[in-house]
Parts: C-alpha cells; structure tokens; sequence
C-alpha cells in the first residue's frame, strides 16, 4: 500500500462524461498486469464462509439446513453483532444447527490477526493470515473532529493478496500477485479494525493491497455488506483505482452512491480507453 502521485475524486454517477475511441497510447499507459500462473486465481479459502451473507440469505439457509428461518435471524446476530470467529462459538443457536452448519461444510470467514503496528497519530496498520496462510493488510485511521465533537475512523481494506499491477509509487506489486480475495476477506478487515479501536469504522477505501476493479465482484459484494450488514452509509466508501480498462463503466452501471478515486501511475492519467485521458 502506498500513497498515489495524483488522485482525482468524482461520485460515480459522474465518472462516465466523457466517452471517445481508444487510442494506443492510452492503452499503452496503463500498467501491464503480472502474468499469473493458471488457476491462481481460484485458490483461497476451503470452505465457505458465513461471514458477508445478509439476513435473508442466512434465512434461507437455515432452512436448507432444516430450521426454523428465526434461526438465520439469529445467525445474522452472531455474525454482525456478537462477532462469533468460530461456529463453535454460536451457544444461541442448536448444537444440531451447529453441527448441520459444520458438516456442510461452513464457517464463519474470520481470520487471526498476525500482527499489528500502531504509529504515534494512532494509524494501526494490521496483518491478517488468511486460512490458506497468505498475509494481508489493513488500515484503521483515526480522525478527531473537533468542530463536531465526534471522532471517524477510515478503514483501508485490500481486495488483492498482492497486486498484478506494476505501479510505479507502490510496493505491492513488487511482490508478485497470488489471488483475488473474496468478499468475506474484505469485510473481515473492517471488523479486526473495529475490534482493534473498540470503535465503529465511519468511513471505508478500497486502496489497500491489489487493485479493486480487478476484482470487482468481491469488491461490489463487500460494499454491500458494509452497507446493509455494517450500516456504513456509501457515501461514506471510496473505491481507488488506477484506471483498469473497461471497469468504470461496469462500476457505474451499479448507480453506487459512493466516491471514484482515480491514481495515476505516471504522467498520463487514463480512466479506460474508452474514455479521454486527463494530462498532468
């Protein structure tokens, strides 16, 4: 994670004004991608995970399980509220549920902290291991508002285990790029935050490790629950990006009501060839 040369913000209804062919230099200014041994991509997490589901999933899900749909109420709880790390660790729910939950080969997607490192602002940098023992990092920033008298906390989550990309102001993609993450891995990194400063994270950016339009889907799927599991308002989310081809115009059919960060990674700061490159 590093920060970006220039960065140019816009609401994402906003990021699609401009529309013309692509040209080759734009297409030759944006940063070429790491090549990535076949099915990489797929590897990560063995079993799924609870964590990122909304109510009604994990109603629905009870039910396939046979229960009562309460009992995903009360999985929904577990998750969000009391913050269960381990399905062992649900004393509300049935042993026979847990066992069910177990056997069909669920957990909760929570991963142990590796290590935590806090500068003297307060900044706490923290290093999840994920279940496949791949290292990555998230944020916290805490921000005293004194004209409000309230205090915000920005999260910066990654959505990569490293980058594909080679960036020139970042270190991350110096490290080679092993896989996408998916969507509970994004959201578990606010929790560990929340959890670290007993305080609720306000504010959220994707720009952590790894590009997030390159994994868009977990991405959009982790803004979600942030949104509807979490209650972090979208206007309070910013996703940053390089500008990868063909993706802002993917993101913006979502009508989010969130925040576009574009960085360059050179002179040229280009949104997507089919879009006019801003000049620096």
């Amino acid at each position: 994670m590093a920060a970006p040369q220039h960065v140019r913000a816009a609401p994402l209804a906003r990021a699609l004004r401009a529309t013309a062919t692509a040209t080759a230099t734009a297409t030759a200014s944006v940063p070429v991608p790491v090549p990535v041994p076949a099915g990489i991509k797929s590897q990560g997490t063995s079993r799924r995970a609870l964590l990122g589901l909304s109510e009604p999933q994990l109603r629905q899900l009870a039910i396939d399980l046979g229960q009562q749909s309460y009992r995903g109420k009360q999985l929904h709880d577990l998750l969000y509220k009391s913050r269960a790390k381990q399905i062992q660790e649900f004393n509300h729910v049935p042993k026979a549920f847990r066992e069910a939950l177990l056997g069909a080969g669920w957990s909760v997607g929570r991963s142990p902290v590796h290590h935590a490192v806090t500068a003297s602002d307060g900044t706490t940098k923290i290093l999840l291991k994920l279940e496949d023992n791949r290292l990555i990092e998230t944020v916290g920033i805490p921000v005293d508002d004194d004209n409000k008298g309230s205090s915000r906390l920005t999260a910066c989550v990654s959505s990569q285990v490293g980058c594909p990309l080679r960036c020139s102001f970042c270190a991350t993609g110096k490290g080679g790029f092993a896989r996408n993450l998916q969507p509970h891995e994004i959201v578990e990194q606010v929790l560990a935050i929340e959890e670290t400063f007993k305080h609720r994270v306000t504010n959220v950016v994707f720009m952590g490790m790894g590009e997030p339009m390159m994994n868009l889907k977990s991405v959009l799927e982790a803004h979600q629950c942030f949104n509807k599991e979490l209650k972090i308002g979208q206007r309070m989310m910013t996703i940053s990006t390089v500008g990868v081809p063909n993706t802002i115009k993917m993101l913006a059919s979502h009508k989010l009501q969130s925040t576009l960060a574009v960085r360059s990674c050179g002179r040229r700061l280009f949104l997507a060839p089919s879009l006019t490159p801003w000049e620096h």
